[in-house]
């Protein structure tokens, strides 16, 4: 009885450790688990019990066993795909998630010829041009390319965005409601760059997004592209045909 007690309770431990590692992000949504070996030596179980253990993460939906590969973290924080893509900071915050960014470049440029078509803007209109790394709990799910009309945008420190919304300093530092955020949306495979900012393999699959963003008074006042790995948030888009 002592024996089949204390398996009960092991196996019960190695559920709730799983379910928290899980649920916390120690393995994040996409990614495979650890093997056997290593589980069972982390949660102290055998394997008859760490599999039993598995079998009912499974059932939870918290993962999925794949054929050949094993078995991989399903759960999102998100409780669902991130399909609001208004303010991906706000988003994650309420998911319980960290946001951060980490800049890359930052320099003043002019507006050529096509930049002056998409942004509405004359050519030669000065512009804040910088890039950034955009992480999820540390970990690094999106490259940010951002253009700024600067006549909106007066000392403009970007190294802020390290820690804030950009659609929050917008709103707070410059009084610019945004009225609109067009997105047009394709996929691409990782660059070399990309690769190595993402901290994935190359010419893995990624989102990419390009958008226009409109204040109140209808000027347009920033364009954005970004390339998304979304196995670090799971973003997804809805086509409404009218």
């Amino acid at each position: 009885m002592r024996q089949t007690a204390a398996s009960g309770s092991r196996y019960t431990e190695a559920v709730s450790a799983l379910e928290k590692m899980i649920e916390t992000g120690a393995f994040p949504y996409g990614e495979r688990l650890p093997n056997e070996k290593w589980l069972c030596e982390k949660l102290c179980v055998s394997r008859p019990t760490l599999r039993k253990a598995m079998d009912e993460i499974i059932a939870a939906g918290l993962a999925e066993r794949r054929p050949n590969k094993g078995i991989y973290v399903t759960y999102s924080k998100f409780g669902g795909n991130f399909d609001r893509p208004y303010s991906v900071y706000q988003e994650l915050l309420r998911a319980g998630i960290r946001p951060s960014s980490k800049i890359l470049s930052f320099a003043r440029t002019e507006a050529d010829s096509a930049l002056s078509e998409i942004m509405s803007c004359p050519v030669g209109e000065p512009l804040l041009e910088f890039f950034r790394v955009r992480y999820a709990d540390e970990r690094p799910f999106n490259i940010n390319h951002i253009r700024l009309i600067e006549r909106f945008f007066p000392q403009f420190n970007p190294w802020l965005l390290t820690e804030r919304s950009l659609h929050e300093i917008m709103k707070t530092d410059y009084k610019l409601d945004i009225a609109q955020s067009v997105q047009y949306v394709s996929a691409a495979l990782a660059t070399k760059e990309q690769a190595k900012h993402l901290e994935v393999p190359i010419r893995t699959p990624l989102l990419t997004t390009s958008s226009i963003v409109t204040a109140e008074d209808g000027c347009v006042i920033s364009h954005q592209l970004s390339w998304i790995n979304t196995d670090v948030v799971p973003y997804s888009y809805k086509c409404v045909w009218r």
